[in-house]
């Protein structure tokens, strides 16, 4: 009966061990989520206009943001782009957008992708995550959701 226990403690150990020595490996060679996704960039393309947007999340509040967009129809649309932050209210507990100024891309479409806007954003209440709205013309488009991890 000693035997029989001992092998059945020595065989859970092993198995415990290998399972262990299996999954450290690769936990250890990853990267934490919140160091992984700290700068995201979303892309925004459609007929008319072709834009990005990288964020850098900094705290729970802030994040750098750069954007550049460019005109790929050349139809006389200006295309235009904006950062859409999206918040949670502290006193009532309620989600909400904020919408960035509009950056409008005045060279035209052989003018690239226009100037590069760079800011900090730095909102009073916690930052959920981004978003980019590009829009030329009557035709607008919004990437999906860049999460704040911090």
């Amino acid at each position: 009966m000693q035997g029989r226990k001992r092998f059945a403690l020595v065989t859970a150990a092993v198995a415990l061990g290998a399972g262990l020595a299996g999954t450290a490996p690769a936990q250890a060679d990853q990267p934490s989520a919140s160091v992984q996704a700290a700068t995201q960039r979303r892309d925004v393309c459609f007929s008319g206009a072709c834009g990005s947007a990288t964020v850098t999340f900094q705290s729970h509040y802030t994040a750098k943001v750069s954007m550049s967009v460019s005109d790929n129809r050349c139809d006389n649309h200006l295309p235009k782009m904006r950062i859409l932050a999206d918040q949670y209210h502290l006193s009532s507990g309620a989600r909400y957008t904020w919408h960035g100024p509009w950056h409008v891309n005045h060279r035209g479409c052989h003018g690239g992708t226009g100037p590069a806007w760079n800011s900090t954003f730095a909102g009073g209440d916690p930052l959920i995550g981004m978003k980019v709205e590009i829009c030329a013309g009557s035709t607008c488009r919004t990437s999906s959701e860049m999460y704040n991890p911090r």
